[in-house]
């Protein structure tokens, strides 16, 4: 008995290593990494917002930082925000023209897509990851 459950397991591991793989695994793959993504997607706005309100009051950085060139860090802060932006557009870009619905698309086109899609988001993953980093690194010379 034992003998034919060990030969049942290794028969069953060794047809579903032999089955196509299923789109949705891909799928799936892809809108957990969205999902993180957005997690990001949240510090990258609070960023974008303090940097504006910086942005409309620089009288008010120039008396809280009084050697502060103001007109140099405006530039500064005009091109964080400017990359911040161009970070949230590639986002918002993606998120409109992915479709998760693969109706028509045989199961390795489908595959192909997501694992396509995945290649995607990862790269704006790794963009909002280093525009945060040095947005932040920014903003924390401005704290107390």
């Amino acid at each position: 008995m034992k003998l034919f459950l060990a030969v049942l397991v290794l028969v069953t591991g060794a047809v579903a290593c032999t089955q196509p793989q299923s789109y949705k695994a891909e799928r799936d793959q892809v809108m957990k990494f969205h999902d993180i993504v957005m997690e990001d997607h949240g510090v990258l706005v609070n960023n974008q917002m303090r940097l504006d309100s910086m942005l409309k009051g620089m009288t008010a950085l120039k008396t809280r930082f009084p050697s502060t060139d103001t007109l140099k860090e405006k530039e500064v802060m005009k091109a964080t925000l400017d990359r911040l932006n161009k970070a949230e557009e590639l986002m918002n870009d993606w998120m409109h023209k992915f479709e998760p619905d693969v109706t028509g698309k045989s199961n390795e086109e489908a595959i192909s897509y997501f694992k396509a899609e995945r290649a995607k988001i990862g790269k704006i993953d790794s963009l909002y990851k280093v525009e945060i980093k040095s947005s932040s690194a920014y903003l924390s010379q401005f704290k107390k």
